[in-house]
Order: structure tokens, then sequence, then C-alpha cells
């Protein structure tokens, strides 16, 4: 019975070519987007699954609150670790990550800089379950100055030598003997790094510590144990215990006292399986996703398929007037309404397999742009293997079953008396629903062409917005350390050069460098009231005027005064801590800046300057307070460049540097590119959504065209008519274009405040952003609504000029 129904449908499938094309381009389209969105759930949900103990895996966070200040950071203190597997039997093992930047990697005459690498415990690859490919993974970590290194950093410093019992030299100061060799970590990871060094190389003062919070930590659990009841537990005895003290030491006051102010200190125990898609705080050791990205690629997915299966419902019950003899005849001859369903879904379903065939192909040839969209890293494999497959194989049987189920149904229905004598009408309520159907096409399209412009216009805004430094022109010298003792005349001489505005020395930059935040009191008594945390970063006299920042009040750092040494220069945020009346920050200049030293002493620092408030994190965060202070810290050389030409002006930077700095590796960034790095993410969801808005349009036009097409041969007669009777061609195509038009603008009014819903969302996570009030949204929305009516028109406009051009004693001829 199939075979015969799978006959009659291959007939039909190449008795109307035209139709048939539209429809299987369609759905392989459709079915192309909704694989490439599959590929990129799939691999988004699957974060930190394989790891052996993933189930009861945590990172310890923390959350406080001092003042109005929040901090939630994904950072604990060195002791917190193994503190807690001593005192708590529920934890099974612990490891921590200690980060501290980038590394100058050494070995005989390679030396390269390198960012990823990290301190780690010994538990290392007993938590997480990375490969080793040589050493042994319970001890290759277990003491100082041992290194692990990937394959491919293997390759890259030792060539087919054997790396083990090798050293490398860090920084040109430590020396880490190469123990082990491990294969790259998987993808689907949250951190990901090429060394990997002992902790127990740092000095015990850092690991055992409660008063700086800087190590990632990770907890696992014994079987069995309650998470949540176990941090219920666990944290209130801990910061009691361990960390109250630390608070009565920096902020002078009990811990009692700190909570019945409304502050507030906690331990959350995040699991691990969940960091990708739900953790955004501070110090990550990647930048996150967001399931958000997750649940809207899955809705696109879904609704571009949906399109697809549109076009097929749409052309199949509009071309029912064509097979209804077809049916009549069939039913005459014993056919039952039961035999045509199943003759209709299988031509569904063959068009369907067709269609899959072609999609996967057009995935294969897509791949790599695909791998460049969203920055991942598919590979062939992962689309052929056997489980995703059958998945796609039960997902195009599906598609089949959906698109063909309404006109099986519909078609199957037909009375045989009433067609073979003529007679067949198609109801109205087909009419409607077919145009509804076309509505929520367009409806999805423009909408997904609002979003995109919408996400363009924020990330242009970002570009934009004035940040209160001037990013341009900004080159940055990494590992400037390695210049040793000629760090300052290294500058004078790249000041000295005439395409040089100014240089500065810091490891402190307004995009992603080195941070610090500490506790600090307003005023000179250890006041707990007027304890505020504030971002303490270290700078030298030119920091300020290579950056373009502006000094509102006071002055900036300078040589004719020794006592700044004891000086600090203010953001306005932390000055209004001081004075909240912005008239009066002025008033601010000469107070106290109180820091609580090592040996709890007090050391005040006199506030000698206010700088205009400049973003120095990310713009979905306000800004925060900050302090500048006077002294050496040696991360970056950054000079302000002018002058035509840049690639000139890099080589005399480079032979100066292979003067001062022989066989040290030169390297550089662009302060404008570090910053846009920052919103990548954003960059890539706008290029993501803008591509499936593309195809979403593109998929609903050649319904279109399927559709006008038929229409403009239904109304064949109709329109010899009227051109015998005078009608001009403009005229005729008005009339044939005019339906679909309205429908594309009634999308257009539906669309419209969805898509400011949905956008309002996505901007809410951004401190700063642009504005999407009604009007400010109705030029986006006329803007994508215009697009979406021009792109129609043109489509219907091409089969109605086809139809108005043609020779009207032809047509009615026609039967």
């Amino acid at each position: 019975m199939w075979k015969n129904h799978l006959k009659i449908a291959w007939r039909n499938l190449t008795k109307y070519k035209f139709y048939s094309l539209i429809n299987i381009l369609g759905l392989s389209i459709g079915l192309t987007a909704f694989l490439f969105i599959l590929l990129y759930v799939n691999q988004e949900r699957s974060y930190d699954l394989y790891h052996p103990f993933a189930d009861r895996t945590y990172r310890v966070d923390v959350e406080g609150q001092l003042g109005d200040q929040v901090l939630v950071t994904a950072q604990n203190t060195g002791a917190f670790g193994p503190t807690v597997k001593e005192e708590f039997p529920e934890v099974e093992t612990y490891c921590r990550f200690r980060s501290q930047g980038t590394f100058l990697v050494k070995y005989e005459n390679r030396h390269y800089r390198e960012d990823n690498v990290i301190f780690a415990d010994s538990t290392l690859f007993q938590v997480f379950g990375l490969k080793l490919i040589e050493g042994d993974p319970l001890r290759v970590l277990n003491k100082p100055n041992v290194a692990v290194i990937t394959a491919e950093m293997a390759e890259k410093y030792f060539g087919a030598a054997d790396p083990i019992g090798k050293t490398l030299l860090m920084d040109n100061k430590t020396g880490y003997t190469v123990t082990g060799v491990m294969e790259k970590t998987p993808a689907n990871t949250h951190f990901h790094y090429d060394f990997y060094l002992s902790l127990a190389s740092l000095e015990e003062s850092r690991t055992s510590e409660w008063g700086s919070m800087n190590f990632n930590t990770y907890v696992v659990l014994r079987k069995d144990v309650d998470a949540r009841a176990f941090e219920a537990r666990m944290a209130p005895y801990l910061i009691r215990k361990y960390f109250g003290p630390e608070v009565e030491k920096y902020i002078r006051m009990s811990w009692d006292d700190f909570l019945a102010a409304g502050n507030r200190f906690t331990y959350h125990l995040f699991p691990i399986t969940d960091i990708h898609l739900y953790s955004d705080k501070r110090d990550e050791q990647e930048a996150n996703s967001d399931v958000k990205y997750v649940w809207i690629f899955s809705i696109i997915g879904i609704l571009i398929l949906l399109i697809a299966c549109i076009n097929f419902m749409n052309l199949s019950t509009a071309r029912s007037a064509i097979r209804a003899r077809e049916v009549g005849v069939r039913k005459v001859v014993g056919a039952q309404r039961g035999h045509l369903i199943n003759q209709f879904l299988g031509e569904s379903t063959l068009l369907s397999a067709m269609a899959l065939v072609l999609a996967w192909g057009m995935v294969v040839l897509l791949l790599p742009y695909f791998n460049t969209l969203s920055g991942k890293q598919f590979g062939l494999g992962q689309i052929f293997r056997p489980g995703f497959v059958f998945l796609t194989v039960g997902l195009a049987l599906l598609v089949g079953f959906l698109a063909g189920s309404y006109p099986a149904a519909f078609l199957s229905r037909f009375e045989p008396v009433k067609v073979l004598k003529g007679v067949f009408k198609l109801e109205s309520s087909r009419s409607i629903l077919r145009n509804g159907l076309v509505v929520f096409q367009f409806l999805i399209t423009i909408t997904l062409l609002c979003c995109t412009l919408v996400v363009y216009r924020q990330l242009n805004f970002i570009q934009e917005k004035k940040l209160g430094y001037n990013r341009e022109h900004l080159i940055m010298l990494n590992d400037v350390y390695a210049l040793g003792d000629n760090v300052l005349p290294f500058k004078e001489r790249i000041r000295s050069m005439p395409e040089v505005v100014n240089a500065t020395v810091s490891g402190f930059l307004p995009v992603p460098s080195y941070n610090n935040t500490s506790s600090y009191f307003l005023g000179e008594s250890a006041d707990a009231d007027k304890a505020v945390l504030i971002h303490n970063w270290t700078v030298d006299r030119d920091y300020i005027p290579t950056m373009d920042m502006q000094v509102l009040y006071g002055r900036n750092f300078s040589a004719e005064f020794p006592s700044d040494s004891l000086g600090v220069i203010i953001n306005e945020k932390l000055a209004s801590y001081y004075q909240p009346d912005p008239a009066k920050l002025d008033e601010v200049i000469g107070q106290k800046l109180g820091d609580v030293g090592d040996e709890e002493r007090i050391v005040l620092y006199t506030v000698i300057g206010i700088i205009k408030d400049f973003n120095f994190e990310s713009l979905r965060q306000t800004i925060a307070p900050m302090g500048l202070f006077l002294g050496d810290s040696r991360g970056f050389l950054t000079m302000r460049f002018q002058g035509n030409d840049l690639p000139g002006f890099i080589q005399k930077v480079q032979n100066a540097w292979n003067e001062m700095a022989p066989g040290q590796p030169f390297s550089y960034n662009f302060m404008d590119e570090r910053f846009d790095r920052m919103y990548n993410s954003e960059q890539q969801i706008g290029s993501i959504i803008a591509t499936f808005a593309f195809l979403a349009i593109f998929i609903a036009c050649i319904g279109l065209v399927g559709l006008s097409t038929f229409i403009a041969q239904q109304r064949t007669k109709e329109i010899g008519v009227r051109k015998v009777l005078g009608a001009s061609v403009t005229g005729i195509v008005g009339l044939l274009s005019r339906d679909f038009l309205t429908l594309v603008g009634l999308a257009l009014v539906i669309a419209t405040p969805l898509a400011w819903y949905f956008m309002n969302k996505w901007l809410s996570s951004f401190a700063y952003r642009i504005d999407l009030g009604w009007w400010g949204f109705g030029s986006i929305a006329l803007l994508a609504g215009a697009g979406a009516l021009v792109i129609a028109f043109l489509t219907v406009g091409f089969q109605s000029v086809r139809a108005a051009l043609a020779n009207p004693v032809r047509s009615l001829r026609s039967e």
C-alpha cells in the first residue's frame, strides 16, 4: 500500500515541478536553519556534564553587601577550600584556581606571551576528569614549581621531543618542570587553559588567608548530601568563625554589629552544570552564555520551521481546486478517506525527506560560516553521529506529517458528486486561514528584523558612547615587566618620539586587565558606617593625560608634590559618598580616605583631584567608586599615537624594544579592539538573529512566489477581461498585490508591540542603553516593516507583472 502511495506521490511531485521545487526549497532551508540551531543548543546545554561528579560539584560563590554596595563574585578566599574540607565531612574533595594574568613563557630560544595560564590544586584531574596523555593524575600537581601543559603547547615549545622533565621559565623568574601532558580541555567546559601550574607554588600566605577573594573554589559533596541544607549549615559557621574576625580587623566592627547595620555576607553553592548558562558574576573564569539566548534561538528555529511548513500548507490548500477532481475520481472508484489521507501524507513525507537530504548538504557546506558566526567549532562528526542523525530523520518525518496533515484532511473531505460536476467551491474560512498563516509568517520575520535593528543600534550606542576617556589611537604594549630596570628609560624613549602624544605605565586599564577592590573609610577615623568598597588602581603621573580623562576639581599627580605618594584621585561616584550634592563636589578636595594596612594601622590618603566618571567595566554595569593611587604597576605601557604611518611607528617601537629588552617577545594591542571584545557575545547574537531573520523572510517570500503565481493563474480570465476593458498594467499589478501587502501591513501592526516588549527585556541587562520608548522604537518598526513590505511587493509584483503582460486573447481562450 505504502509503495503505491509513494509511487503516486512521486508522480504528483514531478507533475507539478514548480510547486514541488518551492516546497522542497522552503523546507530544506527551514530544516537547515533548525539543524544549525539544534547543534548550537545541544552544545550550550551540554556544558560541564562530562565531569565525573558533575551532579555534586559546586562552585562556592560569595555575595555581600556593604552599605548600598553589593558584591556578587565567583571568587572566594584562598583558605576556604582546605578549611571546608577539614571541618565538614560532607565535602569529599575540593579544587581551587588562582589566576595571575598573562605570563611570558620561555624554553631555550622559544618564548611567547600566554594568556591561558592558571594555578590549580593537585585535585584538578580528580574533580574535573580532564584527560592526561602523560603523567599520574594524582601526582602531577602535588608539589611546588611543576606544570601540566596541553599537547598543543608541548608541540609548540618542545616540538617532537618528550616534554616530561623539561623546565619552562615563567616571567623570566621561576622555572616550572613539566610533569604531565593533557588533552585540550573540551569545548563544552566553562574554563579553558593551556598551562596548569601547581597551586603549591604560591606563597602559603596567599592560599591560607580569609581577607582577599581571588580564588575560584569548587567542592565535591559526598553522595546523598543535600546541597541547600549543607549550604545553610556551612555558611553561617565558617563566616562567623573565620570571616567575622577579618571584618572586625578591616572595618572595625563586630560581626553582629556588621549584620545589625544592614550589611550581609554569605556563601552560595552554585552547580557546576549551571555555570555556563546561568552565571554572570564578577570574576568568572570566562565570559559565560545566557540561557535566555538558548530559548531565543530555540524559538527562532521552531518558528522558521513553522514558516516553511506554512508554505506547504498554504500552497496545498490553495491548489485544492486543481486536485479536487482527482479526489472525486478516487472516491468514485472506491478509495476511502483514510486511503486518501495516507496518500497525501505520503507526498508530504517524501517531499520532507528530499528536503532533509538537501538540508544535510547545505549544513555541510555552510558549517564553516556558522562556526564563524556562532564562535563555536562544530565538526562533521557532530552532525553525522547516530543520535543526531536519528533525531533529524525523526524531525523530518514529523515536519512532513505536520505540514501534510491539514491539507490531507482538507482534501480528503471533498464530496465526489460536487467536484466531478464542477460545482466545487473553496470555503471562505479556508481563505481566512490561509491569510492568517501568511500574517503569521511575516509577523515572525518583522519581529526578527526589529530585534536585529535594536541589537545593532545598541552596539552602535556602545561604540559611540562617551566613556570618560578616549580609547582611540591608544596602543598597549604587553609584558613591560620584561624590560626590568629599563621600564622607565624605555617609557621616556617612547615619549620622545614625535608620533607619541603621551605614554603611561600601569597594569590597570579601562578594558579587561587587572583589577583590585578593597574596603576603605571615608574620613580620618575607621568608623564602620563610613566603610566603602572601591576599585583601587595604581597608576603613574602620566596616566590621566594619556587616557585623556577630565579632571573636574583639584589636580593630577605631579612630581612637584612629594606628598602625592599619599594622595588619591577619585571619580565622581566616590566623591558623591562624601558630598551628595553634585554642585559641591569641589568641597571633597582635601578630604581623607583611610585604609587599614597590614599591621592594622590606618593609612590616610588625601583627595587631591576628582575626575569625571569613566566606564572601566562593561556597559552592563554601572560605574563603581574608583580611586587612583600613585605607585608602580607594570602590566602595560600605553601610548597615544598621532600620525599617519602606523606600521612605521610600530616598527620604531619594536626596534627600541629589541634594544632594551633583547630576546623578549614584542606584543601589542589596540585599546579600541580590546574594548570591542567585551561585546563579542552581543555582536554574535546580533549576527545570528540577522542571519535567521534573512532566512525567515526568504522562506516567507518563497511561499509568496508560489501563492501569488497560483492566484495569478486562477485569475487569468479575470485579468484578460480587465485588460480588454482598458485596465492598465499598473492597475492589474496593484489589484494582485494589494491583498498580500495588506497582510504584511497587518503583521507589522501585531509585530511592533511584541518586538518592543522582547527587546526591552534584552536591553534591561545593560546599565547604559538606548532609549526604546514608543517614539524611538517606532522608527525601528517602520524601517523593518518598510523592508518587509518592499521585499513582499517585489516578490508578488514580479508574478503580477507577468500576469498583467500576458496576451488577453490567449487568457480568454484558456479553459
